[in-house]
């Protein structure tokens, strides 16, 4: 008697499969009878992204349905995602053992497997397999599609996906619970996102717990700021990250219903996992980009700190386009709320830069370096547009000269060095307060009173104090003056 290992993230079953093992079944596996078949569902604590877009309980739907005329006892074990590792088949047998305390073994258990990096591994375990799609693997041949394949020709099906080539290969459980909970839509809508990656993440280069701290412990500041401005009703907080200040939201708006859009897995999932004052708080895996609620449905539409990626990353012709959305959803005296970053007034001024120099050292780590030194890696890595800058000597000193946009975005950016490739791809001055008002008001929003660019005394006194002092040029010398704005607080109103 032997039990069958299949491991896979089964996001779709197929009829090969099911032939497959409906014949190992009857015929058995090296002349042992095939006792019962144990199904793994690897990243099973990941959905709604191209990798994964099948969340756990339809996925052990399929399998229960798909399973129901194989004649054998069937086990169905969930295992949570983990990172690329050689030790990913010990892990999976842990798993087993830690959920139900059964251990398969080389002695009693045969892996089922098409995929050569996780064969090799179970291998090294002692384990033999049976290839099911797999031919040659040094070639890469195999004798059918896989299921991967399969959702990628659902996904070029389109929107008439129900009658595309992919159901040819696809096991008649797959089909139903497709049909039944319009997966296909969500397939289509998953790898038609030009936002994200194949995980659902904006960039590859980000260290999401840093990001995730430095955001989370500023949200009183930016609750402060934001919260005079609601207008009760459907408050949406669109890119909404770790759900800090969804939190704060519910807490002070128990009467309204609270929406979270966030792209990222990884904030989404942790989001679900929180508990929050109001019972009335939802969350949906949605690209901020599209147009997620009907016209004139949302009462207020918050992004913090959100629309300087979206223009970075993606365009501002993408920025402008998701703004227009925003005023179309809103219902009529709605507000757009946007906290965030600011680039100065007068940004093509030339100012004089004194950096320190001895606060780290003039090469080595990012972390290691002085102020000084950052900038010069700054001007070298900087991806959106090129620095221009010159050294100039003044009363015996050295003072960079630069226009006072690309000062700004130094400064800015000069202690984040845990996310400083991240940051390198990302512009903090490409609109000024006034022009932000020029766009808003262009789409048809009145601006709200109370808006305004400020500084962040925070961010003046621990960020740029000892490290940065700007100065303009009066005359053949300089004179200090103040940094420019840190931050905005921008509400508009629908008319």
């Amino acid at each position: 008697m032997v039990t069958l290992l299949f491991p896979g993230r089964h996001q779709i079953l197929t009829k090969f499969q099911h032939e497959y093992l409906s014949n190992l079944v009857k015929s058995g596996v090296n002349g042992k009878k095939v006792e019962r078949i144990v199904f793994t569902i690897t990243s099973a604590n990941h959905e709604n992204t191209r990798r994964n877009p099948i969340p756990l309980y339809l996925r052990v739907l399929a399998i229960d349905k798909f399973s129901k005329d194989l004649d054998v006892e069937v086990k169905i074990y969930p295992i949570p995602d983990i990172k690329p590792s050689d030790k990913f088949a010990d892990y999976i047998l842990s798993q087993i053992f830690y959920q139900s305390g059964e251990k398969l073994t080389p002695k009693n258990t045969i892996l089922a497997c098409s995929t050569p990096p996780v064969i090799k591994l179970f291998k090294k375990l002692g384990f033999d397999n049976i290839p099911v799609e797999l031919i040659d693997e040094k070639k890469g041949d195999y004798q059918t599609k896989r299921p991967f394949e399969i959702i990628e020709m659902l996904a070029k099906s389109g929107k008439d996906w129900k009658n595309g080539n992919w159901r040819e290969y696809t096991h008649e459980s797959s089909q139903e619970v497709y049909a039944e909970y319009n997966l296909g839509d969500l397939i289509v809508e998953l790898f038609s996102d030009s936002l994200l990656n194949e995980d659902a993440d904006i960039t590859e280069t980000r260290d999401y717990n840093t990001y995730a701290y430095q955001m989370d412990k500023n949200v009183g500041f930016k609750f402060n700021d934001i919260k005079p401005f609601v207008m009760e009703g459907k408050i949406v907080d669109a890119g909404c990250g770790t759900g800090s200040l969804i939190k704060a939201l519910a807490k002070e708006f128990q009467e309204s219903d609270i929406i979270g859009i966030e792209a990222t897995r990884k904030f989404y999932e942790y989001c679900k996992m929180q508990e929050y004052a109001n019972p009335f708080v939802f969350f949906y895996r949605k690209n901020i980009l599209d147009q997620n609620f009907k016209d004139n449905t949302i009462n207020t539409f918050i992004y913090s700190s959100i629309l300087h990626e979206i223009y970075s990353y993606i365009s501002e012709k993408k920025l402008i386009e998701l703004l227009k959305h925003t005023y179309n959803q809103l219902a009529h005296q709605g507000r757009i709320i946007i906290r965030d970053v600011v680039g100065p007034e007068n940004g093509r001024q030339e100012v004089y830069l004194e950096l320190n120099e001895n606060d780290g050292k003039s090469s080595g780590n990012i972390k290691e370096l002085s102020t000084s030194a950052k900038f010069f890696k700054f001007a070298k890595d900087f991806k959106q547009r090129k620095i221009k800058f010159k050294i100039e000597k003044i009363n015996y000193g050295d003072y960079v000269k630069l226009s006072l946009n690309d000062a700004y975005e130094f400064i800015s950016k000069m202690n984040y060095v845990d996310n400083w490739d991240s940051e390198m791809h990302e512009s903090f001055s490409f609109w000024s307060f006034s022009q932000w008002k020029k766009v808003l008001e262009k789409i048809g929003f009145k601006i709200v009173e109370g808006s305004k660019s400020f500084q962040s005394q925070y961010i003046i006194d621990k960020m740029y104090k000892g490290k940065a002092i700007l100065y303009k040029k009066v005359g053949k010398n300089i004179e200090k003056i103040d940094y420019p704005p840190t931050n905005m607080i921008l509400a508009a109103e629908k008319i």
